[in-house]
């Protein structure tokens, strides 16, 4: 394959890449964990829009968008993206009270791709022409004699 088409890709750096994969794995751990223990325990309320469906799709699109800018992989923002999501997903299927298996696969990963795919794609298109586009951010002023 292509260097530059494996950078666009999957990432410049493949020890970024795999850190941002592994935050969208924490992230994913603390949605579930959050809803989960809520749910079951009656400790209370979640901690209101961050545990919302809104709340878990802008912190899929924020740390999809942040690797591709840092690190132009589009695969790679997809999965951060789709891993986030199907935290608050797999939750859904786990709080049915009788789930049957094809409901239950449907509902967890089926709904955390319906959304983590396209959520994946806008925002790494977008991160990826405002880094290619935007203006550049360098520290060197360069001055013209």
């Amino acid at each position: 394959m292509d260097s530059r088409l494996e950078s666009f890709l999957f990432g410049k750096s493949l020890n970024l890449s795999l850190r941002y994969l592994g935050y969208s794995v924490i992230l994913m751990a603390l949605f579930f964990g959050q809803l989960y223990l809520v749910g079951n325990s009656g400790m209370g309320n979640s901690f209101g829009l961050l545990m919302s469906p809104l709340g878990v799709t802008v912190s899929a699109i924020i740390l999809a968008g942040i690797h591709t800018y840092r690190n132009d992989g589009i695969l790679v923002s997809i999965a951060v993206a789709v891993i986030v999501i199907s935290g608050f997903a797999l939750y859904s299927v786990l709080s049915l009270n009788h789930p049957q298996p094809d409901y239950g696969l449907l509902t967890g990963v089926g709904g955390a791709m319906l959304y983590g795919v396209p959520i994946g794609i806008v925002s790494s298109t977008v991160a990826f022409a405002l880094r290619r586009f935007g203006p550049s951010q360098s520290g060197v002023v360069s001055e013209e004699k």
